[in-house]
């Protein structure tokens, strides 16, 4: 969402305006890519687009995955393209912040981003029943 500079603390029509991009960035092809990726970013796609739309992750790779998706190399070289969400994406649908500092940059955002969800301990594989009621009450937060 952008670099930004002290103090910041974001105020609740920044949260409305993340949301609102949110939801046109998950409206585009690239939502297989949010789908598939699984913990909080899928949840948080869920969150944009309901459940209608986890069908669309079954129907195979978007029109995007080549140029913008995961390439992965087969046992026999063989090479496969499959929607992946790149490092700003992910960023971006956690709500993201870079809050520029003197000699450093100190990132923020709405919701924890991939690293510090696998180390939480709500990451087990699966979204649990308390995943949802942690989602719901930071959602309720906010």
């Amino acid at each position: 969402l952008g670099h930004r500079q002290p103090p910041f603390n974001p105020p609740y029509a920044d949260y409305v305006v993340y949301e609102q991009l949110r939801h046109e960035f998950m409206n585009r092809p690239r939502v297989r890519a949010a789908f598939l990726h699984g913990g909080l970013i899928w949840r948080l796609a869920l969150h944009s687009l309901g459940f209608d739309h986890l069908p669309s992750v079954v129907e195979g790779i978007s029109t995007e995955a080549v140029p913008f998706g995961d390439l992965f190399v087969g046992d026999g070289g063989q090479t496969y393209y499959d929607d992946g969400l790149s490092e700003e994406e992910i960023d971006f649908m956690c709500g993201t912040y870079y809050i520029d500092l003197h000699e450093c940059t100190t990132v923020v955002s709405w919701w924890p981003r991939p690293n510090a969800w696998n180390a939480s301990g709500l990451n087990v594989g699966f979204w649990s029943a308390r995943c949802e009621d942690w989602f719901q009450t930071c959602l309720g937060n906010i």
